[in-house]
């Protein structure tokens, strides 16, 4: 990440902050997107076929041919869009590569307050240092948010700082293998569609060779 100003150790009082805070729901649009896709992009992948070899009788390359094309078609048919890949893949490039911002962890941070009844008596000083922590560690506005909003839904208490920071680093993680598993799928789709178009090509000459295939 690019060089930042190193923040200031001086505490001002949450009440009094200047920062003006970014919106959480726009933070959450990854969230909201691997809840929409997250199923689809699990059942995007190759299926395992048997390569047709052009030495192969005309009857049997016929039959792989018929049945290739029907896995490819179920796959295709429960798979994550091309489009919704590109715009996971695009999200979580963009969270993935954003700058720590003040203002984010902020608001993140406030929308995990404001759904609290019992809070730290210190909470200026807690939050104050909470931004500090959260961005000296460098992590990502939406990485923030998605760990708050999963602190705000299934913690019992109000996390302690150390819990935020795990929480922090686990959605890192996390985002960071989905990036990795979108990339694959997104691939995966687009060689499945060459195979099935090959496929069918093949079909329509008389079952000759599939050379994409392996």
């Amino acid at each position: 990440m690019a060089d930042r100003d190193p923040p200031s150790n001086t505490v001002v009082p949450f009440e009094r902050r200047t920062v003006a805070p970014a919106d959480p729901n726009n933070l959450l649009r990854v969230e909201r997107l691997l809840r929409e896709h997250g199923r689809s992009v699990a059942r995007t992948y190759l299926p395992t076929l048997r390569a047709i070899d052009p030495r192969d009788p005309s009857a049997l390359r016929s039959s792989l041919i018929a049945t290739h094309r029907e896995a490819l078609e179920v796959m295709l048919a429960g798979a994550a869009s091309v489009h919704a890949l590109e715009a996971i893949s695009e999200a979580l490039d963009r969270a993935l590569s954003a700058e720590p911002d003040e203002g984010a962890v902020e608001a993140s941070l406030a929308a995990l307050i404001d759904s609290r009844m019992r809070l730290p008596h210190n909470l200026p000083i807690f939050v104050e240092a909470a931004i500090f922590d959260l961005v000296d560690l460098g992590f990502p506005p939406t990485v923030v948010a998605a760990a708050c909003e999963k602190l705000r839904r299934e913690s019992t208490y109000f996390p302690e700082i150390s819990e935020i920071v795990a929480a922090c680093r686990e959605t890192l993680a996390r985002y960071r293998d989905q990036r990795r598993r979108v990339a694959q799928a997104l691939a995966d789709r687009r060689q499945a569609e060459r195979w099935l178009a090959d496929l069918t090509e093949s079909a329509a000459t008389g079952g000759g060779t599939v050379e994409r295939l392996p």
